[in-house]
């Protein structure tokens, strides 16, 4: 039998699992909300499994599981060279970060590291973070294919 390229099923599950864990651990909070989805929608760090097993910490004390990432200990690491990544991948955890966990970020270095889909993506979640939800990434995914 053939691997899925996307790999086993049951780990497209627990991703999914994790990203609904997280969002349920900063619902209410906009600007925490907006930038764990940011992180959600670039699907790039809940794939990396030293990532998510380092930087999230899931209480399942409760009736629904939550998870939180722990966003300044994800910089350092980033910073130190820990975090090995692209500079779009290092720009959108920077963002993120920013937008949930408070850490400042440099948008003159950070923004002209996106590419066109993580540029909307980063937009969207400014968006959402500001209380202004209506749209879509979707329809910015679509308009850089066309």
């Amino acid at each position: 039998m053939t691997a899925h390229p996307a790999g086993p099923a049951s780990d497209y599950w627990a991703r999914h699992e994790l990203a609904c864990a997280l969002t349920l651990g900063a619902t209410g909070l906009p600007c925490v909300q907006a930038g764990v989805e940011l992180l959600i929608d670039t699907d790039v760090w809940l794939h990396r499994p030293d990532f998510v097993a380092e930087y999230i910490t899931i209480d399942a004390g409760v009736a629904t599981a939550l998870a939180f990432v722990d966003w300044d200990g994800a910089i350092a690491a980033l910073q130190e060279g820990r975090l090995p990544c692209s500079g779009g991948e290092r720009a959108v955890l920077r963002i993120a970060a920013s937008m949930s966990g408070g850490i400042p970020v440099d948008l003159n270095d950070t923004l002209t590291s996106l590419d066109g889909v993580n540029l909307a993506l980063t937009a969207t979640a400014i968006r959402n973070a500001a209380g202004h939800r209506a749209g879509s990434a979707a329809l910015w995914k679509e308009a850089e294919n066309t």
